[in-house]
């Protein structure tokens, strides 16, 4: 029996194993936020990245942000519920920049509800939005990856509520934890046009606009689209900020002290995005600092 043929690579330089030059890399939810880190930290490594968002100033800030220092980026307002959209997103990355090597699905609602007021509204649209938008996208990208013939990266960004549910999140539990399901798949199925396919998992992260939120227990309800008719929760949510509850989930009753930083996870995703992780595939890379663990 003949020995499989086989040979060995070089390993790759040190210095180009980070390099996303002449990648475009596409990041939903890219205005702000967890979002924004990561096409910050995506720049810095060389892509062209095209960041979605509802919001055209948001947009255009961190686009020109990403130009004045050398960077390209391009901001496309999308809504990811919509399929439509998310082919737009798709055909001008291809248009502007000629290619998709990467998508980071960040892009995700999470409207609190306590399980009994979950109505079938906030439910579609949680879906549609963490599960069915992303799931869709991921197919746009990686047909335009396969008409290419290079391959490519997706990262599916889930949560910690997936997993260890915090009572009020039952449905953005649920689609997150479809879409590690689906990454699975994708990961399977796409391996023979050397795609790769992974999850990103992080736990609880405090950005700015989450801490100026805490200041405002009716402004933080309202952010996160709690609905009026949700009286439960909102007297959940309501006590929970005045007992101080929500300050000790973010220091004290965390492994490490503190919850993590927006760029705690760019970084992890720039590490899947990668050379660094070209032959991991179908993984779920868990950044929470030990919190599903407390």
């Amino acid at each position: 029996m003949s020995a499989p043929s086989l040979s060995i690579p070089e390993p790759q330089s040190f210095d180009s194993l980070l390099s996303l030059k002449g990648r475009c890399a596409v990041v939903t939810g890219g205005s702000r936020g967890l979002g924004e880190a990561i096409v910050r930290r995506l720049a810095q490594a060389g892509a062209s990245v095209v960041l979605t968002g509802r919001g055209r100033e948001a947009l255009n800030r961190v686009e020109k942000e990403i130009t004045t220092t050398g960077g390209q980026a391009l901001g496309v307002q999308a809504d990811m519920v919509s399929l439509a959209d998310s082919q737009k997103v798709i055909n001008q990355a291809v248009e502007r920049f000629g290619r998709v090597d990467i998508l980071i699905n960040n892009a995700a609602v999470f409207p609190p509800s306590i399980f009994v007021e979950v109505s079938e509204k906030t439910f579609d649209h949680t879906v549609d939005a963490d599960l069915k938008g992303a799931f869709f996208l991921a197919q746009f990208a990686a047909k335009a990856m396969i008409a290419d013939g290079r391959g490519g990266k997706i990262i599916n960004v889930l949560s910690n509520d997936a997993f260890r549910p915090t009572g009020i999140l039952s449905a953005y539990g649920a689609a997150k934890l479809g879409m590690l399901s689906a990454t699975q798949a994708m990961a399977k199925e796409l391996a023979p046009h050397q795609i790769l396919v992974n999850a990103l998992t992080p736990g609880s992260i405090i950005t700015q606009e989450r801490l100026d939120q805490l200041k405002s227990t009716g402004g933080m309800m309202d952010q996160y689209g709690v609905p009026e008719e949700a009286v439960k929760t909102r007297e959940k949510m309501a006590a929970m900020a005045s007992s101080g509850s929500f300050e000790k989930m973010l220091t004290t009753t965390m492994p490490l002290g503190r919850p993590g930083f927006p760029d705690e996870i760019a970084t992890a995703a720039l590490f899947l995005a990668s050379d660094m992780a070209k032959y991991i595939s179908g993984a779920n890379l868990v950044v929470d600092g030990a919190q599903r663990w407390r």
